[in-house]
């Protein structure tokens, strides 16, 4: 019960500590998303801000490419309407405008309702001519209303330029570019620029795309009518996984969109948001490992306080019985009343067994300081264990047969020497040989054999008592450990012996094993290399 109930206060404890720091996770997680939810939505604004700007320069270069042809027009008086609307005119009259302007097919000239006054064709122009004249005049004719507007926008000093989509034999996608212009003598025309889309698209607006994209972002542009790609800054393939897009102003049968190079501005959030969940929870692993670290530390900590409280009771009570035994049989003999000298005899034989008690216990004490402290030497020398376990077995044969035990004791013949410390292994033997006492039960037999097995020589001490459960069996060699169940507990001990006996067989490069069973007896078995230099 108390220590369940220091598992609960340590359990408690720990919570305090790992809740937080787990609600801390959870809430700067969801702060995560939304930052990343934010910077998604402002980094889409930046690229739509990137998609206006190629729209509003590809409107740029038209309204210069008519700024440019006013200003020829406005010098040439009206010269160049003197002609038929199929006359190519004069070769010097906006040849360097067409000249330097490849993706215009031809600059087409029109009076104010729309009837074709001029077509100039592009000289430097290889493609196929097509009636464009003759298809955008009709159009004007029959849009009274486009023409009101630019007429009106045209009074008040404003350009306006109108797009006007033609179809051509040759496969190519025309557009016609209509504004008002003032020519030399003063009189309103419409000016169209008739303009191949794809070349546009190439030469004009290819080098801006290149400009933006650099080495980070992929720049598009798709004729949404087939889901051709018309133009596009890196070699793709595939289907594009567009983070923004934008149909041309000028030319909205196509659209032009933007993203990051490797991967979509949604796969870059979602990596972002990964790399710090992990980043989080890899942190929060490491609290939960270190907090199970502390956790089992201090549990181990109150335990062996536990145990080592229960190591200074045990000892005292050891201590007592012996010492109130000694003080009652040397006052009962001092006193004088004892007038057998049998009695007298077993008195002190009493006095003596429990003082060879205290020492084997004072000695433990000891013992244990001096291995706790490092200090602990092994004197070896070529050792009989025969002669050893013989030597034991005189000293403690007395107080066996005192306390109504059988003692057999069987060893091997021609057993081979080995390098050990006599007094330690003697020291390791007597604790086995008291517990086997302590915890024989009503079956009071204990059993005594030498051998050798495996190249290695061996001391077995078996008893008939009450067994030792498996649970507990990995755990009686630790220092205080006492099983605390039935007989076990209520037989007192210091529970320093077996980790005596364990530290003494490491030191002989040895090692100490158990066989046993609840209620059939326990076998402790220390073995010893034959071989071992200390």
């Amino acid at each position: 019960m108390k220590r369940k109930r220091l598992n609960t206060i340590l359990l408690v404890l720990l919570l305090l500590i790992l809740l937080p720091a787990l609600m801390y996770t959870g809430y700067e997680l969801s702060r995560l998303s939304e930052s990343e939810s934010e910077l998604s939505q402002l980094y889409e604004q930046q690229l739509d801000a990137v998609l206006f700007s190629i729209n509003q320069y590809a409107w740029d270069i038209t309204g210069s490419w008519m700024n440019m042809v006013e200003q020829e027009l406005s010098g040439s008086g009206d010269v160049i309407l003197t002609g038929f609307p199929d006359d190519r005119g004069s070769p010097d009259f906006l040849s360097e405008f067409l000249q330097s302007t490849p993706s215009v097919h031809a600059v087409l000239l029109f009076d104010s309702t729309g009837s074709l006054l001029r077509e100039l064709p592009s000289p430097m122009d290889t493609r196929p001519r097509f009636e464009c004249g003759i298809q955008l005049s009709d159009s004007l004719r029959g849009n009274d209303a486009m023409r009101a507007r630019l007429l009106r926008l045209h009074a008040g000093q404003y350009q306006k330029i109108e797009p006007v989509q033609l179809s051509s034999d040759s496969g190519s996608s025309m557009l016609a570019l209509v504004a008002t212009v003032r020519s030399g003598s003063g009189r309103t025309l419409l000016v169209a620029l008739c303009i191949d889309s794809e070349f546009f698209i190439n030469l004009v607006l290819g080098p801006k795309f290149h400009e933006i994209a650099g080495d980070s972002f992929l720049l598009f542009c798709v004729d949404t009518r087939d889901n051709r790609i018309v133009l596009a800054t890196t070699a793709t393939s595939g289907k594009l996984h567009l983070s923004q897009s934008r149909s041309l102003w000028l030319f909205p049968h196509y659209e032009f969109g933007i993203r990051l190079k490797d991967r979509t501005l949604q796969d870059v959030a979602e990596e972002r948001f990964r790399e710090n969940s992990i980043l989080f929870l890899s942190v929060d692993l490491l609290l939960v490992i270190a907090a199970l670290f502390v956790y089992r530390n201090l549990r181990r900590e109150v335990e062996l306080a536990q145990l080592k409280s229960d190591f200074v009771s045990n000892v005292s009570h050891e201590l007592k019985t012996p010492l109130a035994l000694i003080r009652m049989y040397a006052e009962t003999l001092e006193m004088n009343r004892i007038s057998s000298e049998e009695k007298k005899r077993e008195y002190y034989s009493i006095i003596v067994q429990e003082t060879e008690r205290l020492t084997r216990l004072i000695n433990n004490v000891l013992t244990f300081s001096r291995i706790e402290a490092g200090r602990k030497e092994y004197r070896f020398a070529e050792t009989d264990i025969n002669r050893v376990v013989g030597d034991v077995m005189s000293m403690y044969r007395f107080h066996l047969e005192h306390r109504g035990y059988a003692a057999e004791v069987q060893t091997a013949t021609e057993l081979p020497r080995i390098q050990a410390d006599e007094e330690a292994v003697a020291e390791a033997l007597l604790n086995l040989l008291d517990n086997a006492m302590k915890y024989s039960g009503d079956t009071k037999e204990i059993r005594l054999a030498t051998g050798t097995e495996n190249d290695m020589v061996f001391i077995a001490v078996r008893d008939r008592g009450i067994g030792i459960a498996a649970e507990h069996q990995k755990h009686i060699f630790e220092k205080f450990y006492r099983v605390s169940d039935g007989l076990v507990h209520t037989a007192k001990g210091s529970g320093l012996g077996l980790s005596l006996v364990s530290h003494i067989m490491n030191a002989h490069g040895g090692k100490v094993e158990l066989k046993s069973e609840p209620g059939e007896g326990s076998c402790f078995r220390l073995y010893f290399p034959c071989d071992y230099k200390s």
